[in-house]
């Protein structure tokens, strides 16, 4: 090389450490961006797995009350253990509808306890169709629970 373009090689030398950490930060931020964004996705997946467990937890409790016309304590058991955190993941609609679903079924169990042991006659039939309005309603909750969980389960606002 001549000494003349060593020279001007030279005078470049004080710029070319700030370019480079300029360049090196820019790759620091692009990366810590990524990172930020793969995080909020991370945490979009764990919320909607977590919500569709209560779902799920709702969707089968449901499904056996009205495949069988009956609970027993272990399903509701399943069911409230598997609804247990409705109160931090969902708003309070989805709260309310969850102890509504409770309610009917108790009082539905309720009626079918009461009839049980009853004779043919006014009291037994006023239990049996108060049980059957409460069957009836959770039976409709199998399709109506889509419209509770869609806004927080739907994949329409994810991007």
């Amino acid at each position: 090389m001549k000494p003349e373009s060593v020279s001007q090689i030279q005078q470049y030398i004080p710029i070319l450490g700030p370019v480079a950490t300029l360049i090196i930060g820019c790759g620091v931020v692009f990366i810590a961006w990524q990172q930020w964004k793969l995080a909020q996705n991370k945490l979009r997946l764990d919320l909607f797995d977590r919500r569709y467990k209560v779902y799920d937890s709702t969707r089968k409790f449901l499904a056996v009350i009205t495949s069988e016309a009956k609970f027993d304590n272990s399903h509701l058991f399943e069911f409230y253990a598997g609804t247990s955190d409705a109160g931090f993941l969902f708003g309070s609609d989805v709260v309310d509808y969850l102890a509504q679903i409770r309610k009917k079924a108790l009082k539905m169990r309720t009626h079918q306890k009461t009839y049980e042991h009853m004779p043919v006659g006014e009291d037994r039939s006023r239990n049996v169709e108060a049980e059957s309005k409460e069957l009836l309603w959770i039976s409709d909750q199998l399709t109506a629970m889509a419209k509770i969980f869609t806004p927080y389960l739907g994949l329409s606002h994810v991007k």
